[in-house]
This record gives structure tokens, sequence and C-alpha cells, in this order.
């Protein structure tokens, strides 16, 4: 609620906008923990589990041998994993990442902790249920 000397006006919860001046980025941020997000806090080399503590950003091309800091050269890796292959080529090390590193795809909850939206309200908007979901032109 908003009070004002003689009124109280209440304020909905979730305003849905209709009209954008400025579209949004489409894009993730390319930070440490989106990296650690993207691969699911997991060692793309031996393929376990850390807390973010525990790992590591690594070039799968070394940047001594022309590698650049992106996306498609980035990968979470254990600092155990990270010593090991060192600025080593993949298959001078014989160390494979997982999965081929690439930019995650925009998605409005990307980087939120899962129990981040424990409002009830919310679950319409982030948690639809396709049944009951209808399009409008």
């Amino acid at each position: 609620m908003i009070h004002t000397v003689r009124l109280a006006l209440r304020v909905p919860k979730i305003i849905v906008l209709g009209l954008y001046e400025k579209l949004p980025r489409m894009e993730v941020r390319f930070t440490r923990r989106n990296v650690f997000l993207r691969d699911k806090h997991t060692c793309q080399y031996c393929a376990k589990i850390f807390t973010e503590a525990e790992l590591n950003l690594d070039h799968v091309m070394p940047r001594d041998k022309g590698g650049r800091t992106t996306w498609e050269n980035i990968v979470t890796s254990c600092i155990r994993c990270n010593t090991r292959k060192a600025n080593k080529l993949p298959h001078e090390a014989n160390m494979h990442p997982l999965r081929k590193p690439a930019a995650p795809r925009w998605r409005p909850m990307f980087g939120l902790r899962e129990n981040a939206h424990s409002d009830e309200s919310w679950t319409h908007f982030i948690d639809p249920d396709p049944a009951g979901v209808r399009l409008s032109a």
C-alpha cells in the first residue's frame, strides 16, 4: 500500500509491460559466475561438481597460443585439472572438455538462484503451466 494524507492505494506485485521502448539486450554477460552456471559447476575435464571456491576458468586454447577470453574458449575446471592441463592444447594434454564451450542462450531467469523466486505470485510467469497458457495477438 502507498499511503497519502487522505488515501491508501493498493500497489500490484507484478506489472506486465505490453510494449518496450527499447528491447533489453538478449545476451548473457560474460562473467565468472555465468560461466560456472553454464557449466553447472562441473569441471569440464573430470566431470565432478564443485563449489565456486574450488573452480577455475580454463582457456581451452591457451592465451599464449592465441586463445581469447570468450564464451567459445573458456570452460569451468577444477584447480587440479587446470594445473594438470597448464598451457597445453587439449590434444597435447589429452584433456578434452565434456562439451564444446558456447555462449548460453539468454532467458529471463539466467543467473538467478533456484530459491530466488519464492513469492507464489510469480509462479504463473516463471513456471507457467503449458496447458493453461494462452497466446494473444
